[in-house]
């Protein structure tokens, strides 16, 4: 693979081997452990890095990986951390510059991790991602909002009730609220209930628009 097309990446937290999200570096290349200056400290059931010259070092891995799959960790992070370029010290006492997630969040003091090693302390108090009951929901939303706008193409004038429009007009907002919670959870099937939810609210109302398009016309014919 052209040198171009890949790039180092530390991990410090769930992705890191062993961790619950270690996952997503599937088919990435481990180039070996190393630590940066810092303070870890524990977030929920994922730690935050706030990088720190006079903090301790903070224990992680190093990865190569493409520059499709750092896109996606970038999704994955979310707004709550900053990708940015920071040394990281190795074991035989090199130096390299790579990425990094620092988290940009308020954090409380009595959460601070000594070790700063997450490994250690993640299995110590048994953390574990949230279930993916939204993105499920999402999912399950997608099919009844197509459904729903559907049925509006064949309905009638009096087709739908006016509760039925109070729950039409409802419905679509549904998969996007979902979808928001699972990313404010860090679910494990985020990003598939986000493009859910993005679907089910343009295909609803681009039917919508199919249904009553021509009624609008014909009503200012000029």
């Amino acid at each position: 693979m052209p040198k171009d097309e890949v790039t180092l990446v530390f991990v410090y937290g769930t992705l890191r081997a062993g961790a619950s999200n270690h996952f997503r570096l599937e088919g990435a290349e481990l180039l070996g452990e190393g630590w940066v200056l810092g303070r870890l400290y524990r977030i929920d059931w994922y730690p935050g890095l706030l990088l720190d010259e006079e903090g301790i070092p903070v224990r992680g891995e190093i990865y190569e990986v493409e520059r499709e799959m750092l896109r996606k960790l970038d999704s994955f992070e979310g707004g709550e951390y900053e990708r940015l370029k920071d040394r990281v010290h190795l074991k035989d006492g090199n130096e390299v510059e790579v990425w990094l997630y620092e988290y940009r969040g308020a954090v409380e003091e009595g959460n601070e991790l000594v070790p700063a090693d997450w490994l250690q302390h993640g299995e110590a108090m048994k953390v574990s991602p949230p279930s993916s009951i939204f993105s499920v929901a999402t999912f399950l939303l997608l099919p009844a909002t197509l459904a729903l706008g559907i049925f509006s193409l064949g309905a009638g004038e009096g087709g739908l009730s006016r509760l039925g429009w109070v729950i039409g007009g409802f419905l679509p907002l549904l998969p996007f609220l979902t979808g928001r919670w699972a990313r404010r959870r860090r679910e494990k099937l985020v990003e598939g209930a986000e493009v859910c939810a993005a679907v089910a609210f343009i295909a609803f109302w681009l039917l919508l628009l199919i249904r009553y398009l021509p009624a609008a016309f014909e009503a200012f014919p000029n």
